[in-house]
């Protein structure tokens, strides 16, 4: 592993660089689909940077509220201290927290702008999982997100992870699974969007087939900072209702109700 790397002399996180990376494709794939339709590419650009912050913010939220008791407990061993805050704001975000704080953040900014929110959702949602997938690459050089116990040579030792993951123990490299997963789902709904005639689909698509995505990846995830409920983690709660959500929507959309309905007629180029 090689959660850090040295660049012209400086140590910068293979995470934060994967994130980079991610945010700058996304952004691109993003600006280009607004040019397809018609939509202000500037308007766009400010609209990613209102998801940004708002994703980032959401991310950090759900993290603290489902480590909440080892962050207590951290606390009380500890006691508050520059150094515990400063471990708990630098490390620690979860998705599906980045997902729901992007939507709220976008939805501000588009109503703000008299807007309509589906728009700009066509663009983004084939550039998300985009993201996604050098979000978790840079998971598994940092050693986080890890995966269960599993022989050799699928299982992979993160001997040299920053995270509290098992040093010694073969596990299988579950944000590499899911990263390829988001990649084939990014390569799905790009060609969707180019494709249909109706490209508000790729809304509820996505929701579709990454709450599948994520269901099923849950089963191999081992770390233990994910919050159980009723034998199911956080996520996979949270994934049920995306799956809810996305069949909902695609019921609106196919029986054209409410603002659903496409909002501009869309032409093949």
């Amino acid at each position: 592993m090689y959660p850090i790397l040295s660049v012209l002399g400086l140590s910068l996180g293979t995470y934060g660089i994967c994130c980079v990376l991610g945010g700058i494709f996304a952004i691109l794939l993003a600006l280009h689909n607004a040019k397809q339709i018609q939509l202000a590419r500037f308007s766009m650009l400010e609209a990613c940077v209102f998801i940004l912050f708002g994703g980032l913010l959401g991310a950090k939220l759900l993290y603290l509220l489902v480590s909440y008791s080892d962050i207590h407990q951290m606390f009380q061993t500890y006691g508050i201290t520059w150094e515990t805050v400063s471990s708990i704001l630098e490390g620690g975000f979860v998705f599906y927290g980045g997902l729901i704080g992007g939507l709220a953040a976008l939805a501000i900014y588009t109503h703000k702008q008299q807007q309509p929110m589906q728009r700009y959702l066509i663009c983004i949602a084939p550039a998300v999982p985009l993201a996604h997938a050098f979000g978790r690459i840079g998971c598994f050089f940092a050693g986080c997100c890890y995966g269960i116990p599993f022989d050799p040579p699928i299982g992979i030792c993160l001997k040299n992870a920053i995270s509290n993951a098992p040093k010694d123990i073969p596990l299988f490299p579950v944000q590499l699974l899911e990263s390829g997963l988001n990649l084939v789902l990014a390569l799905v709904l790009q060609l969707c969007f180019r494709k249909l005639q109706k490209k508000e689909r790729v809304i509820p698509f996505y929701l579709l087939a990454y709450a599948i995505i994520r269901m099923v990846t849950e089963q191999f995830r081992y770390d233990a900072e994910r919050g159980i409920w009723l034998g199911l983690s956080t996520s996979e709660w949270i994934s049920i209702g995306i799956f809810i959500c996305g069949l909902v929507l695609l019921f609106l959309q196919k029986y054209k109700i409410s603002k659903w309905k496409s909002p501009v007629k869309f032409t093949k180029k």
